[in-house]
C-alpha cells in the first residue's frame, strides 16, 4: 500500500484554466506516479468532465470560500498579512486540516502556494513530524511592491503595507517549512536573500508542461491573429494589455490593417474589457475551455509585460503548439532562451511592433522559430525534464 500525501491548494487545479492551476495540477500529476494523494482545495464551480485520477490515486476534498476579495483586503489590516484570499483559508480549510490530519498519519504535506503558509502550523499541531514542501509560485513580496508602485494615495500606503506584510509571511514560511520550491532561479534568489541561513531549503522547479495536452496540428489554419492569453484580472496581464493597447498596437495595425488581437483569458478587468469598445480588431473571449484553440490558430503570441514573477506558461504553450512568440524581457523572465532564434525580445514599443511585424508577415521565418522554440521546451520545461528532480525532493 502505497503512502498517502496531503496536498493543500486553494486553486482546485481542474479544470487547468490559468498558469496557476496548470503549474499545481502539472506538479499533482507527477506526485500521483509515488503517493495516493488526498486533495484539499476550494470547490469550483467550473469542474472539468475529464479529471484524470490516476487509477483513484487522487481523492479530493473540497470546501467553500467565504471569503471574498474586499472582505480578505478588511482581514489584512487586522491581521497583518497579504490581502489575497488565499492568505486567508484558515478561515475556510483549517477545521477540514485538522480532520484529515487526525484520520491520516501524514508524513508528507504539500502546500501548493506561498500564500497558504498559515496552513503550516495547522498541519503541524497535529502531525509534527510531517515533511512540509511549499510551492512558492511567484515571490509575493516583489509583486505586491510592484503593484504598490502603481497606485497613488492611501491605495499606495495600503499596498506598500501589504507588501511589507507580505516580505514577512515569506520570512515564516521558510523558516516552518522543510523544502520551498521556486519557479526560476530569480525566484529563488529571492527567498534566498531573505533567509540565508534557510537558503539550503530552496530549489527551483519550472514551469512545464505535459505534451500529451498540446497535439500540434501541422495542417491547422493560421489567421491574421495576434494573441494575448491568460487571467485578465492579474495585474500584470491588466497592464500589459492597456501598455500594449497604447503604445504598440497603432504601430502594427498601420502595417497590417486587417489583424485581430484576440485577449482570451478569464475574469477579464473592466480596463481590458474597454479595449474591444474602443477598438473593435480586438476580440476579447474572457473563459474558454481550450485557450490553445486561440494559439494553434493565431501567427502570434505575445508576452508584453512590464511586471511580474516567476516564469509564463502561457509562453510554454505556445511554444509546444510551435507559434512564435514576442516578449518583453519580464516577460520571458525565468526562461532558457535565445533572442531571435526562439524568440523574439522587445523592451519598447517600436521594436515589439516591428517583430510582430515581421513574423506577421514572414511566414518561413516564424516556423523555424516555431520550431527551435519547440525544441527548447521539450529540453528544459517538458514533464519529463522535470519529473525525476521533482520526486527526489518530495
Amino acid at each position: 500500500m502505497r503512502e498517502k500525501l496531503l496536498f493543500i491548494s486553494a486553486e482546485n487545479p481542474f479544470p487547468q484554466d490559468s498558469g496557476g492551476k496548470l503549474r499545481t495540477g502539472n506538479i499533482l500529476n507527477i506526485v500521483l506516479a509515488k503517493y495516493d494523494v488526498d486533495l484539499l482545495t476550494y470547490r469550483n464551480s467550473r469542474i472539468s468532465p475529464t479529471v484524470d485520477t490516476a487509477d483513484s490515486a487522487l481523492t479530493i476534498h473540497e470546501v467553500d470560500c467565504t471569503v471574498s476579495y474586499r472582505k480578505a483586503m478588511l482581514r489584512s489590516l487586522y491581521k497583518r498579512r497579504n490581502c489575497s484570499y488565499m492568505s486567508h483559508v484558515d478561515l475556510d480549510m483549517s477545521s477540514k486540516i485538522r480532520e484529515l490530519c487526525n484520520q491520516t498519519d501524514y508524513r508528507h504535506v504539500f502546500i501548493s502556494h506561498s500564500l497558504l503558509g498559515y496552513c503550516i502550523d495547522i498541519v503541524t499541531r497535529i502531525l509534527p513530524e510531517a515533511m512540509i514542501i511549499s510551492d512558492a509560485h511567484n515571490f509575493e513580496s516583489g509583486l505586491s511592491l510592484q503593484l504598490a508602485e502603481k497606485k497613488k494615495g492611501l491605495a499606495k500606503v495600503y499596498f506598500t503595507m501589504n507588501a511589507w506584510w507580505t516580505k514577512q509571511d515569506e520570512l515564516k514560511l521558510l523558516k516552518r517549512t522543510d523544502l520551498l520550491l521556486t519557479t526560476s532561479e530569480q525566484d529563488g534568489l529571492s527567498f534566498k536573500e531573505l533567509s540565508p541561513q534557510n537558503a539550503d531549503k530552496v530549489h527551483v522547479i519550472p514551469n512545464f508542461i505535459r505534451m500529451d495536452n498540446y497535439r500540434y496540428d501541422k495542417c491547422a489554419t493560421k489567421e491574421e491573429w495576434i494573441i494575448l492569453p491568460g487571467n485578465m484580472n492579474y495585474f500584470p496581464n491588466v497592464n500589459a494589455a492597456t501598455y500594449f493597447y497604447e503604445e504598440i498596437y497603432p504601430l502594427i495595425k498601420a502595417q497590417i490593417p486587417g489583424i485581430k488581437w484576440y485577449i482570451v483569458g478569464r475574469d477579464v478587468h473592466p480596463d481590458v474589457a474597454a479595449l474591444a469598445e474602443k477598438d473593435n480588431s480586438i476580440v476579447i473571449t474572457g473563459y474558454v475551455d481550450s485557450v490553445a484553440d486561440y494559439i494553434r490558430r493565431a501567427k502570434v503570441v505575445i508576452a508584453p509585460l512590464r511586471e511580474g514573477s516567476g516564469t509564463r506558461l502561457k509562453i510554454l504553450e505556445a511554444w509546444a503548439l510551435k507559434t512564435p512568440v514576442v516578449s518583453s524581457t519580464k516577460g520571458a523572465e525565468g526562461l532558457i532562451y535565445n533572442h531571435t532564434g526562439d524568440i523574439f525580445i522587445a523592451d519598447d514599443p517600436r521594436s515589439f511592433a516591428e517583430s510582430v511585424v515581421t513574423l506577421m508577415q514572414d511566414h518561413d521565418r516564424g516556423v523555424v522559430m516555431a520550431d527551435r522554440a519547440h525544441q527548447t521546451m521539450l529540453a528544459h520545461y517538458e514533464a519529463e525534464s522535470v519529473r525525476d528532480k521533482l520526486l527526489s525532493l518530495v
